[in-house]
């Protein structure tokens, strides 16, 4: 078993770390003035090479893998930077495209996705269910050679963002009283599609969630992605990819409390002693060490299986099972490391610590996500 990195990976790792140090300053910088990103982040990420990672060159991506794809996350989560959002988005949205679209789809949608000329949504989630296919109320009507959608998507992440979007709507032309999901691209631009404003968040400072309003946006046939009915399918193996990104840059985030911890210890002296050499806190750094491989180790083999084309859908519930609170932990020990200090802004851990917390109720709950571990082993 090899554990270590490949040059290739190495190099992809060192060009994150600098982009991270270079452009992440500037970027959050006007999160904080404007509470929004800036307009040409899709740009910036484009120029680094760090959009279209796993689609192949053929379609304007980079054509590397998933394990090259989640060191970058963990890079960027080491940030505390909201930034990483959109980035993940564009990313795995093109993935999906790739893997489930007809030729003329993925030549249309996926290269805009790759330049940064076009910001990715994923729509879901409804003000009635976040998970449950069954529950959802907009509705895809066949109109002549397409449809028009209907309805309220929530929390929709760059949602008001011009690009392209897979949304998901029960489908009308479906044989049957419940009508199954299909997964339609679209242009964010149509006639009919509006937005309300951004949500504020515990944390995911600056980032863009809002509603989405749909009132019969048409969609030519031919973006429909998979086959029609499909939609369930395609979103499951989609936010399966989606949490073992978000566990990788969780990693980073708990990678940046365990280092601004251990700084703080060396720094901070108490009867001429850092603190860091006083046994409760020595030991709570260990932990802190230990918690935080044993969430790395989990989100490289998932990635791992990924790119080998095994199953990986289990993986990626048991990682979210374990990261999340574990990764949580982390930060809220950096918190009480700091003392007072830490519940001041001033210090990055009050941030890496409510950043954090959205892990639990993004890309689907901690509870589903349990769920699905536990059946599986009943299944076997």
């Amino acid at each position: 078993m090899e554990f270590g990195l490949s040059r290739v990976s190495e190099m992809m790792v060192k060009s994150a770390r600098d982009f991270c140090s270079r452009e992440v300053p500037r970027i959050d910088a006007h999160m904080m003035e404007h509470d929004d990103y800036p307009q040409d982040l899709m740009q910036t990420y484009a120029r680094a090479r760090m959009l279209g990672l796993v689609v192949p060159k053929e379609y304007g991506g980079v054509g590397t893998n998933n394990m090259n794809f989640i060191l970058l996350c963990e890079e960027l989560g080491r940030t505390g930077s909201t930034c990483f959002l959109p980035m993940m988005m564009n990313n795995s949205v093109a993935e999906t495209i790739h893997f489930f679209g007809s030729e003329e789809v993925k030549k249309k949608f996926i290269p805009p996705l790759c330049d940064g000329t076009a910001w990715a949504t994923t729509a879901f989630t409804e003000p009635g269910t976040g998970s449950d296919p069954r529950a959802l109320t907009s509705m895809a009507e066949p109109d002549g050679d397409g449809f028009l959608l209907s309805g309220t998507k929530r929390f929709i992440s760059m949602g008001s963002k011009p690009g392209y979007g897979i949304y998901y709507c029960r489908d009308a032309s479906l044989q049957g009283e419940k009508k199954d999901v299909t997964a339609f691209v679209v242009d964010k631009k149509s006639e009919g599609y509006s937005c309300s404003g951004h949500y504020k968040m515990m944390g995911l400072d600056g980032s863009d969630t809002c509603d989405v309003f749909l009132k019969n946006v048409r969609v030519p046939k031919e973006n429909i992605l998979g086959q029609p009915g499909d939609g369930f399918r395609i979103l499951l193996r989609w936010i399966a990819g989606e949490r073992i990104q978000q566990a990788a840059g969780m990693v980073g985030t708990g990678q940046a409390a365990l280092d601004e911890s251990v700084k703080y210890c060396k720094e901070r002296v108490v009867g001429k002693t850092p603190i860091g050499y006083m046994q409760g806190f020595t030991w709570m750094l260990a932990e802190m060490k230990a918690k935080l491989e044993a969430c790395r180790l989990m989100a490289l083999r998932a990635a791992w299986k990924w790119d080998e084309g095994q199953p990986f859908e289990t993986d990626s519930s048991e990682v979210k099972v374990f990261t999340t609170p574990t990764i949580q932990e982390i930060t809220r020990m950096a918190v009480q490391i700091h003392g007072s200090y830490g519940y001041s802004k001033e210090y990055k851990v009050e941030k890496l610590h409510r950043l954090a917390m959205h892990q639990g109720v993004v890309a689907s709950s901690l509870e589903i996500n349990k769920t699905i571990a536990g059946m599986a082993l009943l299944r076997t």
